[in-house]
């Protein structure tokens, strides 16, 4: 079957042409009364003066009211609901009744005077006519309803005339008219057909710009659904992840028989694996919102290569790989952590995927840049995966999702670090041969210096004079607040723990010792924060220099966001129970 027509009323096209025929209208009268001036001027020694007054006042008077009608309809194109506007549908229902109306106050009266005039003013009438009708197919093409409406009253009454009189030239000018009117009409055919096509065209690129733009809404939106879906079930199964990692740290501060050591360096690993998955989760989260800000300034390539070698190689000879390091004397600038950890997944993944042959990563120049370049001789990566590969949770060759293989989360990170630094990243690769990814890298200042490297915190020595340092606590889950303040208390730290603020208060009201430092939970009771708890203890002793540390399973980029504002330190669940440590030595300090 055919397909149905549209909907005059509620098809675009429809009121877009409705909307240039208003467009039209100020230039067609304004040509008709100039050639109703014209006429008048060329008859009034020929035609009585009565009749020429009364056909001015005419069309004068029908142009007045199509020109009142034209100003009371003032569509814009585009406007919600003009396709379906009862003004669209009005107005074009006036323009048909008004241009019929001229064409008959133009035919009838020009042919009756052609029968009286001498043969010089029929000449001028024809080709006054002819010109006029000329431009009213201009005018009237895109709607041919309303362009018949007015030709054909129009020019018939006139054609018809010339061809009934007795002068053969007259009769001859009558039929070249009528074959004048055909060959116009089928012109106006054709110009209406492009018009229309391109209005056609518009709105379809129009509809189709439309629905990108909803899909992208819909896209975002279905991203901003996954963020927060994998925010809030990171955040519950962090909680008794957290708990077991702590309380893991808690045993592995005891002395234990050799079986029981085995067992719980086994409980660790699995702890640590499943917190590399949610700092995985984490670091995405991170780059998402905004929160990671590079601190960019001259690096030197040579010795963050040199750190990764010495880091990796001993990885690459457990699999009889060779591991070649091929650097370059040359000072970059970047964000020295971040493109470590670009560099450090780069080079992981190489020897990871790759069983024979070697890696070698290297440096070469390029105009004004430096391209660091990790070859390998893996099993390479097939051209329509080479964009999937940097895909979230996306693996080759893991289809049994084998923990052991990775998350999938390493080059995603990668390409969102290498966008947020401005470091293009490349990727070539040939199947069966290996892969190469590619970084390249703005050199920096040849006379500015790489800044010395900060050496890492060491562990927090124990008290071991004195009263314990006060450490307040406001966990609310309950596992994880016995965990913590079990940790902490083993460390030789004193612990007032308390699922709220208000609990906390309590315990605190009758200790008068100094506060040392305070860890909360990110996500407390009643819709409260750890930022609210910090900031009403800091009101409570009125010192607002106590440090604080925040301890969140969130990866909502919205709430690191708001974290990352005020400037605390903040760990993320699992804790790992050194980190922890080493956090709370450098905020002691």
């Amino acid at each position: 079957m055919p397909a149905a027509r549209p909907d005059p009323v509620r098809d675009p096209v429809f009121a877009a042409c409705v909307v240039v025929l208003r467009r039209n209208l100020p230039f067609t009268l304004a040509g008709m009364l100039l050639t109703m001036a014209l006429v008048i001027a060329a008859l009034q020694d020929v035609v009585p003066h009565a009749q020429l007054a009364w056909w001015a006042l005419g069309n004068l008077a029908l142009s007045a009211l199509r020109w009142h009608a034209m100003r009371r309809f003032r569509p814009v194109e585009g406007e919600p609901g003009i396709n379906d506007n009862p003004r669209v549908r009005r107005w074009r229902r006036i323009t048909l009744v008004g241009v019929l109306a001229s064409g008959l106050a133009w035919g009838l009266p020009t042919a009756y005077w052609l029968q009286h005039v001498p043969l010089p003013h029929q000449m001028f009438l024809i080709i006054a006519l002819l010109t006029m009708g000329t431009g009213a197919i201009y005018a009237y093409c895109i709607d041919l309803p309303v362009l018949y409406s007015f030709l054909l009253p129009y020019f018939l009454p006139m054609l018809l005339m010339l061809t009934a009189l007795d002068q053969t030239l007259l009769t001859v000018m009558g039929v070249a008219g009528l074959l004048y009117l055909a060959v116009s009409l089928t012109f106006a055919h054709r110009m209406h057909r492009t018009q229309l096509d391109s209005l056609s065209l518009r709105f379809e690129n129009l509809d189709l710009l439309q629905r990108l733009q909803n899909e992208k809404m819909a896209a975002e939106r279905s991203d901003l659904a996954k963020s927060r879906f994998l925010a809030a079930a990171s955040h519950d199964l962090r909680q008794p992840v957290h708990a077991l990692s702590l309380f893991v740290g808690v045993l592995k501060g005891h002395a234990l028989p050799a079986q029981s050591r085995q067992l719980v360096d086994s409980i660790s690993r699995a702890v640590q694996a499943l917190g590399g998955l949610f700092d995985g989760l984490l670091n995405l989260s991170r780059l998402d919102a905004g929160v990671v800000r590079p601190q960019v300034q001259p690096v030197a390539i040579a010795d963050v290569l040199d750190r990764l070698h010495h880091e990796f190689a001993p990885q690459a000879q457990a699999k009889s790989l060779r591991l070649r390091l091929r650097p370059l004397a040359a000072t970059v600038s970047s964000d020295p952590a971040l493109l470590d950890r670009i560099l450090r997944n780069l080079i992981h993944n190489a020897i990871h995927h790759t069983e024979r042959g070697g890696v070698l990563v290297g440096c070469r120049r390029d105009g004004d840049a430096l391209r660091v370049e990790v070859w390998d001789s893996g099993p390479g990566i097939p051209l329509h995966e080479q964009e999937r590969v940097f895909w979230e949770f996306h693996q080759l060759g893991n289809p049994e999702r084998d923990r052991g293989k990775g998350l999938g989360l390493g080059l995603a990170i990668v390409q969102r670090t290498a966008r947020l630094l401005g470091h293009p990243l490349g990727l070539r690769s040939w199947p069966g041969r290996g892969t190469v990814f590619s970084l390249t890298l703005p050199l920096a200042d040849p006379q500015a210096q790489a800044p010395a490297q900060a050496d890492e915190p060491q562990p927090a020595a124990l008290p071991t004079h004195g009263r314990e340092p006060l450490v307040l606590v406001i966990e609310d889950d309950v596992q994880s607040r016995l965990g913590l303040q079990l940790l902490l208390e083993g460390w030789g730290y004193r612990v007032l723990a308390a699922g709220s603020v208000d609990e906390l208060l309590l315990q605190t009201a009758q200790d008068m010792d100094r506060v040392s430092l305070i860890i909360s939970d990110y996500r407390l009771r009643e819709h409260q924060t750890g930022i609210d708890a910090i900031k009403r203890l800091h009101e409570e002793y009125n010192d607002e220099a106590i440090p604080a540390l925040l301890v969140s399973g969130d990866t909502d980029p919205q709430r690191l966001a708001e974290v990352a504002e005020h400037g605390w330190p903040m760990q993320n669940k699992p804790v790992d129970p050194d980190r922890l440590r080493s956090t709370i030595a450098r905020l002691l300090a």
